[in-house]
């Protein structure tokens, strides 16, 4: 699944809805693509805005290198990695104020964003790791976003969509006390009738750019 997002949004505004400290400073940002910087809130550090890669290196990799962007809810406790992530608690909320998903028409593929009409800030549900450079040491923190099957809006144009949270999920994905099966209960499609959808341009392919022409809106109709 080709997931990007974006956040956007001013800093007090984002604080209004996460009134929490920030680990690093803020960078509106128009397509946070594959190992780009997002902003997450962990389950270890509530009240912490901090920022972590897209695209998750689990901690046993012998190199930084990982397409894992995104992971079905489904796997998540089939398989042992991510079953290890939810016990020990490695959850965070994704911060965003938009997502991006492309549909192919022809020969030809174009991307559309989609955004919450009750919230200009909103977070996905994500898991994360931290993996260790076995030569420097350092350490580099990176996430990856839950997706569900789409919901008719999203249906479309993609078979998957991510998690979105609502304020009182929120407070559930981050508890270390709910159990893993009624925390992933709780990860259901967002209504569609509170999203909106429109095609924008192809330039977010090109993560050089960063700026707010990205997200405007194109009159351009193609048969969903």
């Amino acid at each position: 699944m080709s997931l990007s997002f974006s956040l956007t949004e001013a800093l007090p505004l984002i604080q209004q809805n996460y009134p929490y400290e920030l680990e690093a400073a803020y960078t509106p940002t128009y397509n946070i693509g594959i190992y780009m910087p997002g902003m997450v809130v962990t389950a270890d550090e509530p009240h912490l805005i901090k920022k972590m890669h897209y695209s998750m290196v689990p901690f046993f990799f012998k190199e930084r290198k990982s397409i894992m962007c995104t992971v079905r809810h489904s796997q998540i406790l089939s398989k042992q990695l991510f079953r290890k992530l939810m016990v020990t608690h490695k959850r965070c909320l994704v911060l965003a104020d938009g997502f991006y998903l492309w549909k192919r028409f022809g020969a030809d593929k174009y991307p559309f964003r989609f955004t919450l009409k009750d919230r200009k800030v909103f977070s996905m549900a994500g898991i994360w790791s931290a993996w260790i450079d076995p030569i420097t040491k350092e350490r580099y923190e990176s996430f990856c976003i839950i997706t569900i099957p789409g919901n008719e809006l999203i249906s479309g144009i993609s078979k998957s969509m991510p998690v979105i949270l609502t304020p009182e999920t929120e407070k559930a994905w981050l508890s270390k006390t709910i159990e893993e099966e009624k925390l992933l209960a709780l990860c259901m499609s967002y209504p569609p009738e509170l999203m909106t959808r429109f095609q924008v341009t192809k330039d977010i392919a090109d993560r050089s750019l960063n700026d707010s022409s990205l997200i405007k809106p194109i009159n351009n109709y193609l048969p969903i």
